[in-house]
Formats: structure tokens, sequence, C-alpha cells
């Protein structure tokens, strides 16, 4: 009987948010009224973003930094773009990362606590912005053939290259899958633990084999990811990568708690010359 349940491993599974990957900043040049393919297919509904920079100098903006998130005037802002300064004249300029950090997508920025800004201090700001094109007024995705359409009467200009954020499935997880990964954990965790660990299990044990069944999952995903028709090769690809990083994460994890709980070795006594 095993030690962990499918109800234990599916919660896990939600947990790291599994199911989706960011893809972001694709170039697509967009002709005529013809359909301009992206690197994926099976794109999930409402998560395109297309975006073009199209201010010809840097926004300037001028706020007080805080530890909490402070709003510039537009998202999406460009990266590697944003410019803080003590002043205008740029006495000091302070560092991404180190002074400062900038949510991109959000369009937000706060200090850091051991940085040069203080809680509060004013600063000047200069960024750059994208802008982001509506969808069904300038363009047409085709979320499951992953690909994108201008419209004439949209405001993106025809030839335009534009940059588009989306998210793909990973794929979904079966109960069958979920169940075959439970039985592989549990001979494999029997195989390891003594017997005396067996009759009743410590909450390390359960945790091990729930472990090491989302990492059997995570193999099987992989594997089925790479074998199922109509997802194109940049998908496959990209998902079995995240699903087999995942299994080694777990099969580490597992490891890790039912390694207190294995049967002794036995050393073997090299056999004496005559």
């Amino acid at each position: 009987m095993p030690f962990t349940s499918p109800e234990l491993v599916r919660a896990h599974l939600n947990d790291i948010r599994l199911g989706q990957i960011a893809i972001s900043g694709v170039p697509v040049t967009l002709s005529g009224n013809q359909s301009a393919t992206l690197p994926h297919s099976d794109i999930i509904d409402g998560t395109v973003i297309v975006k073009a920079e199209r201010s010809a100098s840097p926004t300037r903006e001028s706020r007080a930094l805080a530890d909490d998130w402070v709003s510039f005037t537009h998202g999406q802002i460009v990266p590697a773009s944003v410019l803080v300064a003590s002043d205008a004249s740029l006495a000091v300029v302070y560092v991404e990362n180190v002074d400062y950090i900038v949510d991109h997508a959000a369009g937000r920025i706060r200090r850091v606590g051991d940085g040069a800004i203080a809680n509060g201090q004013p600063v000047e700001i200069w960024y750059r912005f994208y802008h982001a094109y509506i969808s069904g007024d300038d363009y047409l995705i085709d979320a499951s053939r992953g690909t994108l359409t201008r419209k004439a009467t949209g405001e993106i200009a025809d030839g335009q290259t534009v940059l588009v954020d989306y998210r793909i499935s990973l794929g979904t997880i079966p109960d069958s899958m979920i169940n075959r990964a439970i039985c592989e954990a549990g001979e494999a965790v029997l195989a390891m633990i003594a017997p005396k660990f067996a009759d009743e299990p410590a909450d390390g044990v359960v945790i091990g084999e729930t472990h090491w069944a989302v990492a059997a999952v995570c193999r099987m995903r992989a594997a089925a990811s790479l074998a199922e028709a109509g997802v194109s090769s940049a998908n496959s690809r990209a998902a079995a990568q995240i699903w087999l990083e995942l299994a080694d994460r777990y099969d580490r994890t597992g490891r890790d708690h039912l390694a207190r709980f294995a049967a002794p070795q036995s050393t073997l006594q090299p056999a004496k010359r005559t």
C-alpha cells in the first residue's frame, strides 16, 4: 500500500504552479493582411501582449522611492532603459538591482533596503516604455495555431516589427498518470527504507515518497510533451525541459527526506587469500 496519495501529489503540482511557461519579446514582422506564425502554438487565451516602442525620447518622471512599490505613469517598461538619479543634473546615478528594483511588466519601482536611496527620497527617473496594441482593433490572434495578423484599420503600420509576449501550456496531468507515478515511487521507497519503517511510516517517509511520485509525474509528462501530436517542436522542447528540471529537483528533495530511513547497507568482507 503506498504511503502517499493522489491528493498529496496533486497538491504539490498545484503549489508549484505547473502548467504554463512565459514567452516574452518575440519579434514578429506584420505585413499586409498576411498571418505571421509565432514560434509556438496552443497559446493560452488572454495571455497575448503585442507591443512596440514608439517614444522618440525617454520619459522623465519625479518620484519618492520607498520600500513599497511606486508606479510609473506607463506600464510595460523597456528592460535596461531605466535611469535613476538624485536630481536632474545626474549628480548621483543609482544602480538597478543594487539601489532600486524595477517591475518592468507592471511599470513600478521600489528602492532596495540596503542600497544608497533613503526611504522616501525624491529621485529623477528616465525610462522608455512599450505601447501595447489592442487585440481585435490592431491585430487578430489565432491562439491554437499560433498566428498573428495585422488589421489594416489598426495602429500597426504595414511592415512593422512588433514584440509579442504570451504563455503556452505545459499540458495536463491525468489521474492515471499520477496513480502510475505513485506505484513507481512506492516500489522505490520500499526498496530503500528499512523494513521497520514500512508498517508505520514516519512523516518523512510520506513526504519523501510524495516527492518521488511528483518526480515520476514530471518525467512522464516530459516524455508525453515530446510525443504529443499537434504540438510544435518548440513547445515540446520547452515543456520537456521544464518537466525534467522539476523531476531532478523533486528527486533530490525526496532522497533527502528518505535518507534517514534507509536500510543499512551490508558490507562485504574481501575474501582472504590462502
